[in-house]
């Protein structure tokens, strides 16, 4: 079988995700939209409300390829259906943004843990996209090395579709404290974080998912 690609989507969350980020009734006309879609059922499909702020809704929706979602994004009738159907968790009128990731190993572990790490490496000039991927794999060994005694279930990274300088990591804890903990206390995970920061911009935030 292989390797699937991950959408991931975000948008700041309706007053009744905020108040039940756990709540699949919220997500089932969309998921069940999403379920009858080829290259999409039956594989899963996650959601959730971003750790930092509260207030922003995540998918993780896999797809067998990057192409079976766009088939459904360029369907004239199915996807303005689907995006109606978001408006029970999606703000309807906010700023939503979405990103593929080519996943190198499959992702499930992380994403099904209790708390997921979603960190998102922007190159920087001067730098090869093949130094940041051979930076991030390490960080995912390292991290998978530490496993379970660190908190930590699974690190799984791909390049994304959209941008050719960007690379996305899955990582899964048991909190967000086991991660804090894993890459202070950790000199070769610290050591790897502050190269792929003179390498890349990072985006990083945590999300419990769903499913």
């Amino acid at each position: 079988m292989s390797l699937p690609t991950i959408e991931v989507v975000y948008k700041p969350a309706t007053k009744a995700f905020r108040a039940a980020p756990q709540d699949a009734s919220l997500v089932k006309a969309t998921f069940d939209i999403l379920s009858a879609q080829k290259g999409q059922n039956p594989l899963p499909k996650y959601f959730g409300l971003k750790h930092e702020d509260k207030a922003t809704a995540y998918l993780a929706i896999a797809w067998d390829t990057f192409e079976d979602h766009d088939r459904l994004m360029n369907d004239k009738g199915e996807y303005p259906r689907l995006g109606a159907s978001t408006e029970s968790f999606f703000e309807p009128g906010g700023k939503g943004t979405m990103f593929h990731i080519r996943s190198t190993s499959e992702p499930w572990k992380a994403l099904e843990a209790p708390v997921t790490e979603i960190a998102v490496f922007t190159l920087k000039d001067g730098h090869s996209k093949g130094e940041l991927e051979q930076t991030v794999d390490a960080i995912a060994k390292r991290l998978d090395a530490l496993g379970e005694p660190a908190g930590e279930t699974l690190a799984s990274w791909g390049p994304t579709v959209e941008k050719d300088n960007v690379v996305a990591l899955f990582v899964g804890w048991q909190s967000v404290e086991a991660h804090v903990n894993a890459v202070t206390t950790d000199k070769e995970v610290a050591d790897l974080i502050t190269k792929v920061k003179t390498q890349s911009d990072l985006d990083l935030v945590h999300v419990a998912f769903s499913k």
